[in-house]
Formats: structure tokens, C-alpha cells, sequence
């Protein structure tokens, strides 16, 4: 049975050993010969056309004013100061005694007038 076993395994790895994708062998290169002459050179290609210029951009638009400011408000007048008091009125002083006449005069008082005045001696 080993035996057996040993040929059938031996004959599987013929069969899928040769039915591997291998390349066929190519046979070597014939010689080749000398090079032939060179080829005349090509005509020169033609020039390309202009690219077309692009369009200009559009202008803007303008923008708006700015929106004025309000008018500020008016400060109020302010209030008027009261009147102040009137004082009042002083006392009157008591009357003095008239001063004595200089030497030499005497004092006389006028009838008429009640005036008092210093007269010679």
C-alpha cells in the first residue's frame, strides 16, 4: 500500500508539473547584417495659431452713500437762581456827647436851628 501510494503521488507530480504555463523555449536570434543608411530628416511642422485674446472683465458697481447721522438734541436752559434776602436794617446808634469847645470859646446853641456850635469867649 506505501508502494502504491508512493506511484500514484510520483504520477500526479508529472501530470501537474507539466501542465505548468511555461513559455516555450524561442530559438537563439538569426545574425543580422550591417545597419542601413540613415533616413533623410523630416519636414519642419507648421506653426501653431495665435491663442484668441480673452474678453475684459466687467465694471463694478458703485456702491451706496453712507446714511447721515441725526442731529443731536438741544441741552435744557437751566433754572433761574432765587433772589435772596433783604437784610435788615441796623440800629441806630445812641447820639454822642457833643465835644468840648478849644480853649477860649464857649459853646452857644442856635435857637432857631438847635444847632451847637463853639462861639469866642
Amino acid at each position: 500500500m506505501k508502494t502504491l501510494l508512493g506511484i500514484v503521488l510520483i504520477s500526479m507530480m508529472v501530470v501537474f508539473g507539466a501542465c505548468t504555463n511555461a513559455a516555450p523555449q524561442q530559438p537563439a536570434p538569426a545574425a543580422q547584417g550591417p545597419a542601413g543608411p540613415t533616413g533623410p530628416q523630416g519636414d519642419q511642422g507648421q506653426t501653431g495659431q495665435q491663442g484668441q485674446t480673452g474678453q475684459t472683465g466687467d465694471i463694478g458697481q458703485t456702491g451706496d452713500a453712507g446714511q447721515r447721522g441725526d442731529r443731536g438734541h438741544t441741552g435744557d436752559t437751566g433754572q433761574q437762581g432765587h433772589m435772596g434776602d433783604t437784610g435788615q436794617q441796623g440800629q441806630t446808634g445812641d447820639r454822642g456827647r457833643p465835644a468840648p469847645c478849644p480853649a477860649g470859646q464857649h459853646r452857644h446853641t442856635n435857637p432857631d436851628t438847635g444847632r451847637v456850635t463853639c462861639e469866642l469867649d
